[in-house]
This record gives structure tokens, C-alpha cells and sequence, in this order.
């Protein structure tokens, strides 16, 4: 669906399906389709121009936002962190661990697990795809001025809360 007919389209969807037709579709809709471009543009970059997909992204950055001075944290905290399942989060830990991006390091509390450490390549490769994904939000927000960007991000809060 293009957007120059959005509102025609859900127009004829109120008219052809009244019964399932509700005025939140007016908002719910190009969320979707905001949500839609934004992910694939990302995942278009990242995967072009990084070979690093949005999962390996999110660890990354979770490493280095999170993970204190060392840049290190449990899988557990990982997953718990990003919602990932165990298995999905020790798919994407090998990956990242076989492009050096993150290394494997001995527990200190518990000799029997491991922690997971951002590397000097890892931050590298974060901060400059991070960079290209901060510079293709910007180009899709573009067409919000400051004020309309504080009022949108308030709305998304305000609807995040329960």
C-alpha cells in the first residue's frame, strides 16, 4: 500500500467491512507501515554494509550499554535484556563470536559458566553501523520538525504504558 492511499484504502475498508472496521485502524495502520519501512531499511544497511544482522545489533549494543566498564554480561542477562530465547541468543552468540565480535570470557563469581565480552572489533563494528542506522532514522523522521518529534515520542510512551 502506497501512502497517498492510505486514507482511501481505509476508507473503502469501512465502507466494504463494517463490521470489522474500528477508528484505530486510522492509527494502527501506518504504524505498521512506519514500523515495516524502518525495518527493512535497517536490515537492508546492516546486512549490505556490515554483514551484521538487527539481532547481532541488539547484543552489541546491550554489551556495550549494559555491560559495565568491561563491556561483559551473562547470556542470561542478554536474553532476559532482549527478549531472545536461550537457544535464539546462543545462535546469535556463535555468529557474533565467529566475526570476533565478541569473545567468550572465564566467569569470576561461577567457574562454571562464562560471560560474554564486546571486543575492540565488536565496538568498532557497533559504532559505525549504529552510526548508519541513527543517519536512516533521521532521513525517515525527517519530515518532523523538534516539536513534532517530542510530541511523537510522548505519544509512544504514553501508549507503551499500561
Amino acid at each position: 500500500m502506497k501512502i497517498e492511499e492510505l486514507d482511501n484504502d481505509i476508507n473503502n475498508h469501512k465502507i466494504k467491512s463494517p463490521n470489522t472496521y474500528h477508528e484505530i485502524i486510522n492509527v494502527t495502520v501506518p504504524f505498521y507501515m512506519l514500523y515495516g519501512k524502518l525495518l527493512k531499511d535497517i536490515t537492508f544497511i546492516l546486512e549490505e554494509n556490515f554483514d551484521i544482522s538487527n539481532s547481532e545489533l541488539d547484543v552489541l549494543g546491550s554489551l556495550k550499554m549494559s555491560g559495565g566498564d568491561e563491556f561483559t554480561l551473562s547470556p542470561t542477562k542478554l536474553y532476559e535484556r532482549l527478549l531472545f530465547s536461550s537457544g535464539g541468543m546462543t545462535k546469535v552468540l556463535k555468529k557474533l563470536e565467529a566475526k570476533t565480535f565478541i569473545q567468550r570470557v572465564s566467569n569470576p563469581k561461577d567457574k562454571r559458566s562464562k560471560l560474554v565480552k564486546l571486543t575492540l572489533k565488536g565496538e568498532k563494528i557497533l559504532d559505525i553501523s549504529l552510526k548508519a542506522v541513527i543517519e536512516e532514522e533521521n532521513k525517515v523522521f525527517s519530515n518532523l520538525n523538534e516539536e513534532d518529534r517530542k510530541v511523537f515520542k510522548n505519544l509512544l510512551v504514553k501508549t507503551l504504558k499500561d
